[in-house]
């Protein structure tokens, strides 16, 4: 089993989550839940000016004019940014695998995860941060028979400005890889999809804007301008897609959390929306911070929590008895979350339903 390094960030897949990398996540969406829908301070008073009259018969004392020694900074310096900026160029060439990967049922795994091929997953979901280390992650996760979700764009830092998601921007991220010939990588499966954007409803991600169904479209079409045989896919709530005629865009992925009230009422709602719009659907839980108030496992952010066993069998199976998912990603990868022994036996379960599932493409035909 290949080991990616620090390409391979540790959310996805929902709530994934990603991104994320060469992985790395993708993804700008804060703890992975927001698909839900100042002035300075005063300062002090300035104190009266001193009117008593200056004692002219003291010399000014004199000047010193050595250059003091700089200060010392003790601030902590910021961590790496690995969420799309400039990444490793070091990485070898790579031998193409003889061997043709072999994909089980439904693909299922968190996003970011580190590790490829990591028992019992089977998806990850990866952000592509420098083409010359694109093949070799790409390798790796062909050679552990991990399927992959490929974000080409990184953050929403790179892909908007002061008017909110920037075309122009995004088309730049995704020309870098134009040279790359990764259509083995998707003939084979290994590239379940091109994850193309991350919440396009999320006021934060765009600077206050929202991001049009007209750019959704465009950036699809331009996606499988380069790679005609790529799916596309995006992060968002189907009725946020409603109301326009997909032609490029093949899959959408959402997830659960126990904050949107019951399991079963919420999955009628979205699946059927999605299926108007002949969307595939990739299904999902948000593991670190969809769990109940009782699921006594605390969560990423400090106000929610993760899910715990039962909630894992009980979301999870019921998400996997729906028909029509083409893959299921849990958000996100974190270690000490999935290194619990009850939660490993869970997520075990769960895979073993995702092993017999009926394999479904995330592409529409």
């Amino acid at each position: 089993m290949m080991q990616v390094l620090s390409r391979v960030r540790g959310a996805l897949w929902l709530g994934g989550t990603l991104l994320v990398l060469l992985l790395v996540p993708v993804t700008g969406c804060g703890d992975g839940d927001s698909l839900a829908s100042s002035g300075n301070p005063p300062g002090d008073s300035i104190p009266p000016i001193d009117s008593t009259p200056t004692d002219t018969t003291t010399p000014p004392p004199p000047v010193d004019t050595t250059t003091p020694p700089p200060p010392v900074d003790t601030t902590t310096p910021p961590p790496p940014d690995t969420t799309g900026g400039p990444g490793p160029t070091d990485c070898p060439p790579v031998t193409p695998s003889t061997t043709a990967p072999v994909h089980v049922g439904l693909p299922f795994g968190p996003n970011h995860s580190p590790r490829m091929g990591d028992p019992p997953f089977t998806l990850n979901q990866i952000t592509a941060l420098t083409p010359s280390c694109l093949l070799e992650d790409l390798e790796a996760a062909r050679r552990a028979n991990v399927q992959v979700f490929i974000s080409f764009t990184g953050n929403e830092q790179y892909l908007r400005d002061a008017n909110g998601f920037s075309l122009t921007k995004w088309k730049q991220r995704v020309d870098r890889f134009r040279g790359i010939d990764i259509t083995p990588y998707i003939a084979d499966g290994t590239i379940l999809a091109h994850f193309i954007m991350d919440e396009p409803n999320d006021l934060t991600n765009w600077s206050g804007h929202v991001v049009s169904r007209e750019d959704i479209e465009e950036i699809a079409r331009y996606s499988k301008s380069i790679w005609p045989t790529i799916t596309t896919m995006i992060r968002a709530w189907p009725d946020y897609l409603d109301g326009f005629q997909w032609k490029s865009l093949d899959a959408v992925w959402f997830h659960y959390i126990e904050q949107r009230g019951p399991i079963e009422p919420f999955l009628e709602k979205h699946l059927a929306n999605a299926r108007a719009l002949g969307l595939n659907i990739v299904g999902g839980l948000n593991v670190l911070n969809g769990g109940s108030k009782n699921s006594g496992i605390p969560g990423k952010s400090a106000t929610k929590n993760g899910m715990n066993a039962d909630e894992l069998r009980t979301w999870g199976g019921k998400f996997l008895d729906q028909p029509g998912l083409c893959a299921f990603l849990l958000w996100e990868y974190k270690s000490d979350y999935f290194a619990r022994p009850e939660i490993r036996a869970a997520l075990n379960d769960l895979a073993a339903k995702a092993r017999a599932y009926p394999k479904q493409s995330c592409k529409r035909t």
